[in-house]
């Protein structure tokens, strides 16, 4: 369910990337739009998140962005992913993310917790980097079995995993982390103009995604929970049924079946 590509982004383009960041907070359209360090709480953890991103000025990253792409495509096939029924993939966000401890009072609460990146097929996770000090912080995938964690994770590494898999990021105390996230999706590349740092709808919706998703990866159960909101879709019951039988110790979905 992840793929772990170790020392996939040199030293000298992590600093691209810090480059492009440096940007971004100067940036009034990025300011004015509250897309530079959003900041949050993370409900029933420790931690606070701090987000800003770049789709505004990843020139300043100087063709990082389109490496770690080709990189992350390059893996997936070589995993046999079978993605290709999806169509070609699009950049749907760049994000600057921050991870503390929330010793301070935060602007914005959130969930953030155990989530989906709904309507996006691939979710990258590179580490830029982690404080001397820092305990937690590891990125959890939970594809409807027990949670897997990357651990060991170094600036420079990669994770890749689906993005309908729910997954979070371990409560950080102490110490800071910091990653930046790519997803890739279906819809349009975001634009650089765009108000919305990550595009919330995917044209055709569920409909759209869920088929060849699920002829992809059917042993997702959080995909499988995910495509049987389709309430028009005559297969919506088997899919909740069939993720039932996937829990196990799925974190995520007892969650979401206790709401």
């Amino acid at each position: 369910g992840m793929l772990l590509l170790r020392d996939a982004v040199a030293w000298w383009e992590q600093e691209m990337l810090l480059r492009a960041e440096r940007q971004a907070w100067k940036d009034r359209f990025l300011v004015e739009h509250s897309l530079v360090n959003r900041t949050r709480q993370i409900t029933g953890s420790p931690s606070r998140q701090s987000v800003t991103w770049l789709h505004r000025h990843r020139g300043f990253a100087g063709g990082v962005v389109d490496r770690l792409v080709e990189a992350v495509m390059s893996a997936q096939e070589a995993a046999g992913w079978a993605l290709a029924g999806l169509g070609p993939l699009q950049v749907r966000c760049i994000e600057s993310v921050r991870y503390s401890s929330a010793d301070d009072e935060v602007r914005e609460d959130g969930d953030e917790g155990w989530h989906q990146d709904e309507y996006s097929v691939l979710t990258a996770v590179l580490t830029l980097a982690l404080s001397h000090d820092l305990q937690g912080g590891e990125t959890e995938v939970d594809r409807g079995g027990r949670p897997r964690r990357a651990e060991g994770m170094q600036p420079g590494d990669v994770l890749i995993f689906r993005s309908w898999d729910a997954h979070r990021s371990t409560p950080v105390a102490p110490g800071e982390r910091h990653i930046m996230v790519l997803e890739l999706w279906q819809g349009p590349q975001v634009g650089n103009d765009a108000p919305e740092g990550r595009q919330a709808d995917l044209e055709g919706g569920l409909a759209r995604l869920c088929p060849p998703a699920l002829a992809a990866d059917a042993s997702s159960a959080a995909l499988l929970w995910f495509c049987s909101r389709a309430a028009d879709e005559p297969a919506a019951w088997a899919h909740l049924t069939r993720a039932a039988e996937l829990v196990g110790g799925s974190a995520y979905l007892w969650e979401l079946a206790a709401a």
